[in-house]
């Protein structure tokens, strides 16, 4: 683009040094370092593959200016016309990846691959029972004591297969509780105000029942009537993903349960629906609701949803159950809501001091022999098997058991069995060719137990995990809040295995030989735990982010970014990487702009590298070819029309990548995720506007941070103002974390929050619970509120974050109209903000960095660096008036050293242009907003709604007016230099415009249009659905401009891509808005000749094929859109007009 093209920035220029220091950022921003670009996902799908196109497929990524590529092997059927078909993990298939290994080294590309077959998650047929994923299970037997027993216990979840592995852990007993009968209850009569629904058929436990709950003005309730007063302790419901019909990730529903009493109805509990997993939908683990005891015949249930739930069961059960107790011990795949204490029989509960351990009654055969005291007992003998979960979706003779998380053991087998056979001496990519080793998503639920937990928790928590196993089973042990006490070590506990043995140990694996470890969101997306201490091990950490075509897939808390950006933060990474572009429903409709505003989107939230879903191997010459799984990932693939243009868009990323690499970020605020170890906070969690924040976790909090002049400082030298509890995740914090908050605020720092309620962990027992208590009375001092200083630090409670940190002295980072999204980060004294404007029109307002030293604008689109004068600063501030297109993106880049402005205000007759003292233009701005804009079009709706007014050009020395009238260019002092204008003006282009359509492709004639048409829009259906580049050709009439003028082209609307050629010379690409450029020296006199090659997407052609018979088709993928999908605009919209703007000096 010429740098004229993009009249979004007031920029005017001024007197100021620039320090040399920073010549060479600027230069790597003009040309960015071959490691600075992204990165592609490379897809071998089952049997396609050919030696030849894999060849032909890495030329073109290298030719697209990616980075390198991400090597996965998925399942799939045969491709037409693909033979022979390969075997995965055989000799060809080995003599491939050697040679995949060759092409990359000769191209430059780095070579990553999948640490496994599939994308999920570390598995293969080299995995043994015994080294797989397993669950602690168990069987639950209900006996009569007093005389002597002999029975067989039934082995828990019995199974002839052998795989399944089956080991015993331990038989315990204890008195059976108050309620606990192994039965569901069943009311007598049910009532509801939806009778149309079958709740006695849904309560009888009949498969074939769902029941759908819709969204209702008021709540729907049924109401469960009982022949004699009960007691429900429990309810169970299905698992998130079922119960919410694909809203799992944002269910906003609540279930409030009732109870008839003398007086009328009266709540009992009121129930969040939890977050959850997609993966959240195993029955055999539904979502459970603790209920305080109550003796009534009458219950209600009162659905309070936002959305739609669906009802595969309800059950009803006297049994003291653990709120949400699979969740709690790590079984499902969903945040944790603990529960207020609930008043309950004592006698529901399991008492601990009674659980008895009886192994040695049982022999190996499973019989039990053993005389129990007298009275009601219940026996369960726990077990542990492999999950029979697999690596997936990997070709079958590449598919087998995932490894064992848990174990350093099944880590090291997992290793051995495929990256390290390939990358040892004398596998097919040894000597260093394979560079990386990524984990992608973890898609294979939950793991519970290894052979060694029993040592490792009593290691890690120091007391002995046995006789606290009924927890485990649901049961409540002692009481609530020392239940879910336990269930916190628990998790802690898995959490810690997970980070050293599997994550941990991988990496260790890896870097002895040489390869860089990237890994993408696991624990607290999928299981609760530290949702940050994992990534710690990897080199790159790695999140996702999803074109947003899928209200499910594509919404903001699909995946979680801002753990991945924090982690990366704090534990002193400095690239955070992130799939990018993912989709599940792809239409072939998207193009390089929709990419960029996603792209936008997250550079603000921190992502830093992109690596592309995906770039599918096409052992074939057929067009476009195919995406990953059909309708999997966003097709970056040589045939797609628009790949020639790649190098534009990897270009801009790679500036925008390389500048978001630099240096520390800047955020004020650590916010504590507390010590309960559960799932993240919602991504749209609210905090102040105008700054920013970072996820802390304990380990993080303990081992990382150190105090330097009153601020938070890693040992990267990454710093933050002060730490935040909030009481969403702070209510419950361990001595120890305490202990340390104390030593920080004492050693200068400052920590804003009230006082946790209790302590989450049984670690240390007793005295932990009174040093506990005494670290509260000393730091709070059982005050509601107070500020108070601790040796050389502060505490501040009882106010909520805002104002505290403005009674700090703390003001906002960036201050800017809504809405708008940032990035800041500092680099040897340069700051560097990141903004962009989600919005579908320009943004035109006056922004305020907290920051001084020399502005600049810089523009990763034109690769330009212009110098700002009309701003104003402030108390170390400054005032800068911007202007973006739609979705538009810029740097703005204070180099150290001291500048003025040259001005401060310009006008036009009057009309304010740009103003940097007017204080009423200027909001807070928001860094993580709750983006919801909907799927992005070729076209519409990005348009600027209005003319352009002015640019400044020629490295800030001169003002090009669009428009007639009198400048007025206001000075610091108050004194004006005014330009007046009068030779600008709109002239139109008059000459018919030919067509043409590439001849080898579609015999499709040239055709004349009277006036400027899309070809989206023609008679001909075969011209109207042409996929591909087409032709626009006119003629311009002579023009003459003065030495000050310049002719500006200006098409208008495109969909989607405008190659512009000026009397046969190359003008511009355009592939982002505004469509505008500066043709003045291609000029000459006489006639001109304009040519525009416009690009479209493959989706017109491909829904028009598919209503063809296969043999007159043109085009071939293995999932398109239908055949009666809307045809997207394609061609020149306009209007195209030549813009005469006029020069002056400045």
């Amino acid at each position: 683009m010429s740098p004229i093209t993009r009249p979004f920035l007031v920029a005017l220029v001024a007197a100021f040094i620039l320090p040399s220091s920073a010549n060479s950022l600027e230069e790597d921003f003009i040309t960015p370092p071959h490691e600075s670009r992204p990165e592609t996902w490379f897809h071998l799908i089952g049997g396609n593959v050919d030696r030849d196109f894999l060849t032909t497929d890495l030329e073109a990524v290298s030719q697209a200016g990616i980075q390198g590529i991400q090597l996965f092997h998925g399942r799939g059927r045969a491709w037409p016309g693909v033979q022979p078909q390969i075997q995965t993990l055989s000799p060809t298939w080995d003599g491939m990846i050697s040679h995949v290994a060759d092409e990359t080294q000769r191209l430059g590309l780095k070579f990553t691959m999948q640490n496994c077959p599939g994308w999920a998650m570390s598995g293969g047929p080299w995995i043994t029972p015994d080294k797989a994923m397993r669950h602690i299970i168990w069987s639950r037997t209900q006996v009569t004591g007093g005389k002597a027993l002999t029975l067989n216990l039934p082995q828990p979840q019995p199974s002839a297969e052998e795989w399944r592995d089956y080991r015993d852990i331990t038989v315990l007993a204890f008195p059976t509780p108050e309620g606990d009968t192994g039965e569901f209850l069943h009311p007598t009569r049910i009532r509801s105000n939806r009778n149309q629904l079958a709740w006695n058929d849904l309560l009888a436990g009949k498969k074939e029942v769902s029941l759908k709950i819709p969204v209702q003005p008021e709540p729907i309730w049924v109401e469960f009537e009982f022949a004699e007063p009960t007691t429900i302790r429990s309810i169970e419901l299905p698992p998130i993903e079922n119960l919410m019909a694909r809203r799992c990730f944002i269910p906003e529903s609540r279930i409030r349960v009732q109870a008839m009493a003398d007086s009328g109805w009266q709540d009992l509990v009121t129930h969040q629906v939890p977050y959850a997993n997609w993966q959240d939908r195993q029955p055999e683990h539904p979502f459970g609701l603790a209920i305080p005891d109550a003796e009534s015949r009458r219950y209600r249930l009162v659905f309070e949803n936002r959305h739609s739930m669906a009802l595969d069961f309800l059950r009803l059960s006297s049994t003291a159950r653990v709120h949400d107790w699979r969740a709690q011990a790590g079984f499902a795949l969903r945040k944790i809501h603990r529960s207020n204490p609930l008043t309950q029989d004592p006698a529901s509960a399991v008492s601990r001091k009674s659980v008895l351990d009886i192994s040695k009654h049982l022999d190996p055969k499973g019989r039990l022999t053993w005389q129990p005291p007298t009275g009601p007992w219940t026996i369960l003998r726990f077990g542990h098997v492999n999950t029979g979960t697999k690596n997936k979706p990997a070709p079958p003779e590449a598919t087998g058991f995932e490894c064992d998380k848990l174990s350093a053991a099944g880590a090291e087998q997992h290793f051995a069995g495929y990256i390290g056979r390939i990358s040892a001496e004398g596998g097919p990519a040894d000597k260093g060719r394979l560079q990386g080793m990524l984990i992608d998503s973890w898609e294979c639920y939950t793991q519970t137990w290894t052979p060694e937990m029993e040592t490792e928790f009593v290691e890690r928590r120091d007391y002995p995990l046995r006789s606290w196993l009924p927890a485990l089973a649901g049961y409540v042990v002692d009481d609530h809040p020392t239940t879910e006490r336990f269930l916190r070590d628990w998790r802690q506990t898995i959490s810690d295995l997970l980070v050293e043995n599997y994550f941990g140990r991988l990496a260790e694996l890896a870097r002895q030989r040489g390869m860089q470890l990237s890994f993408e969101t696991a624990i607290g997306d999928v299981s609760p735990g530290d949702i940050l201490r994992y990534q710690s091990k990897a080199d790159i950490p790695m999140c996702e982010i999803w074109q947003p075509n899928d209200p499910h897939w594509g919404g903001y808390e699909t995946k979680p970014i801002h753990p991945t950006v924090s982690a990366a933060h704090i534990y002193g990474k400095p690239r955070i990487a992130a799939e990018a572009f993912t989709d599940i429903v792809h239409d072939w409709s998207d193009h390089l702009f929709s990419f960029k505003h996603v792209a936008d989107r997250n550079f603000a939230l921190g992502i830093n590298h992109l690596v592309f879903h995906t770039y599918t191997h096409n052992p074939l010459d057929k067009l476009p070819g195919t995406s990953f799984g059909g309708r999997i990932g966003s097709p970056f693939i040589r045939g797609q029309t628009w790949w020639k243009h790649m190098p534009l868009f990897t270009d801009y990323l790679s500036r925008c990548q390389h500048l978001l690499q630099q240096g520390q970020p800047v955020a004020d605020v650590l916010w504590y995720l507390g010590d309960d170890l559960d799932h993240r906070p919602r991504q749209d969690a609210p905090f102040p506007d105008g700054y920013d924040f970072d996820y802390l976790n304990q380990d993080v909090l303990l081992n990382r941070l150190s105090v330097v002049d009153g601020k938070l400082q890693t040992p990267e030298g990454t710093r933050w103002e002060v730490i935040w509890l909030p009481e969403a995740q702070c209510r419950h914090l361990t001595p120890t974390t305490l202990k340390r908050l104390k030593q920080l605020i004492e050693e200068g720092t400052t920590v804003i929050g009230n006082a946790p309620l209790a302590n989450p962990s049984l670690v240390g027992g007793k005295q932990a619970d009174t040093e506990f208590t005494r670290l509260i009375s000393a730091m709070w001092n059982g005050n509601p509120t107070g500020n108070r200083p601790l040796g050389k630090g502060r505490l501040i409670w009882g106010e909520d974050l805002e104002n505290s940190l403005t009674k700090l002295g703390i003001e906002p980072d960036l201050k800017g109209m809504r809405p708008l999204a940032w990035n800041h980060r500092r680099a040897e004294g340069t700051d560097i903000y990141f903004i962009t404007a989600d919005r579908v029109t320009p943004l035109d307002a006056t922004l305020d960095f907290r920051a001084s030293g020399i502005p600049e604008f810089w523009d990763p689109l034109t690769h330009t660096t212009t110098p700002v004068t009309v701003f104003e600063r402030q108390n170390g501030r400054t005032r800068i008036p911007v202007r973006l297109p739609a979705a538009g993106s810029t740097f703005v880049i204070f180099r150290p050293g001291e500048s003025r402005p040259a001005f401060t205000r310009i006008t036009r007759d009057n009309k304010t242009l740009a103003d940097a003292t007017d204080t009423s233009r200027t909001d807070v701005a928001e860094p993580y907003p709750h983006f919801g804009l909907p799927r992005s079009t070729p076209t519409q709706p990005w348009v600027a709604p209005a003319d352009p007014e002015f640019e400044i050009i020629d490295g800030g020395t001169g003002l090009l007016a669009y428009q007639n009238g009198d400048y007025q260019l206001t000075k610091p002092d108050g004194s004006a230099r005014e330009i007046i204008i009068e030779e600008a003006r709109v002239q139109p282009i008059n000459s018919p415009w030919t067509l043409g359509f590439p001849r080898d492709w579609v015999n499709i004639p040239d055709r004349t249009l009277d006036k400027l048409t899309p070809w989206s829009s023609l008679k001909d259906p075969s011209a109207r659905a042409f996929s591909g580049t087409a032709t626009y050709r006119t003629k311009l009439e002579k023009l003459a401009l003065s030495a000050t003028q310049r002719a500006i082209l200006d098409l208008g609307r495109v969909a989607d891509i405008a190659e512009i050629i000026i009397n046969g010379k190359h003008a511009d690409t355009l592939w982002a808005p505004p469509f505008r450029t500066d043709i003045t020296h291609l000029l000459k006199a006489g006639e001109n000749h304009i040519e525009i090659k416009v690009t479209n997407t493959w989706h017109n052609r491909l829904s028009y094929d598919e209503a063809l018979p296969r043999k007159e088709r043109k085009s071939w993928t293995l999932s398109g859109p239908k055949k009666d999908s809307p045809l997207k605009p394609a061609g020149l919209i306009g209007p195209a007009v030549i813009r005469i703007a006029v020069t002056s000096p400045l």
